[in-house]
């Protein structure tokens, strides 16, 4: 996958306007959610994905216990270009995004982490990136 693919993907998904939109999206969600997961699975995720999107995982401290809430805060205050009018929207799209596009156990692992924090708001239930 190459990270133009990816970041269309976000633009489709998100509504975004444009490229940029998608790459601030992507970004501020990524950082975010590195953020509260731990560095393992914040690695195991990034090899998956292309350099410049992997990154974002790693970017920050790991292992943070982040509400629901104040993840969706995160997303809003990292976010400089993307309208993030509902930063569960562009959560929703930049998670459904990356669970498409890495492997199915590294897939199925973040979902059910993600479930255990309490974000399953943000965990595809249709279309791509939802459980099959």
């Amino acid at each position: 996958m190459e990270r133009h693919d990816f970041y269309r993907s976000v633009e489709q998904q998100a509504t975004l306007g444009d490229e940029a939109d998608a790459r601030d999206a992507t970004q501020a969600v990524l950082s975010a959610l590195g953020e509260r997961l731990d560095e393992t699975r914040s690695q195991r995720l990034d090899g998956d994905l292309p350099a410049e999107i992997g990154d974002h995982l790693a970017e920050g401290p790991s292992g943070r216990a982040l509400s629901y809430d104040e993840f969706l805060s995160s997303v809003a205050e990292r976010s400089d270009r993307a309208d993030v009018g509902d930063p569960e929207r562009l959560s929703q799209a930049v998670l459904g995004t990356l669970l498409e596009h890495v492997d199915e156990d590294e897939a199925d692992g973040l979902r059910d982490r993600l479930e255990e924090f309490d974000y399953d708001a943000i965990v595809p239930e249709s279309g791509p990136g939802a459980r099959s």
